[in-house]
């Protein structure tokens, strides 16, 4: 399913509010299911954004990842992404497109 996805934080760092409104959000189509995790050394609940030609993923997975808000127009997953063989905390807001005037 298509979202405008804004990543909430840098290394496991929470962005604050005025830089999160500066964030350039991207247009994905994010994919959830059960894999094999790397990192993890075992099978988890990951997102990711759904890349049609082979390659890396555009922005790291979502190893753990669960659903913890959803609302009329967007949804937040929370998970850990890997990010030069380390572990950090990470969050995406997704929203409809065509949300608040996008």
């Amino acid at each position: 399913m298509y979202f405008l996805i804004v990543r909430r934080r840098e290394r496991g760092v929470a962005l604050p509010p005025e830089k999160l409104r500066k964030v350039q959000a991207l247009r994905a189509d994010i994919h959830i299911g059960d894999h094999h995790s790397e990192p993890l050394g075992r099978v988890s609940t990951q997102a990711w954004v759904f890349n049609p030609s082979p390659g890396p993923d555009i922005i790291p997975r979502l190893h753990d990842a669960k659903v913890n808000g959803m609302a009329q127009l967007g949804i937040n997953i929370n998970g850990v992404e890997e990010i030069d063989g380390v572990l950090y905390a990470q969050s995406w807001w997704c929203r409809a497109e065509g949300a608040y005037g996008n």
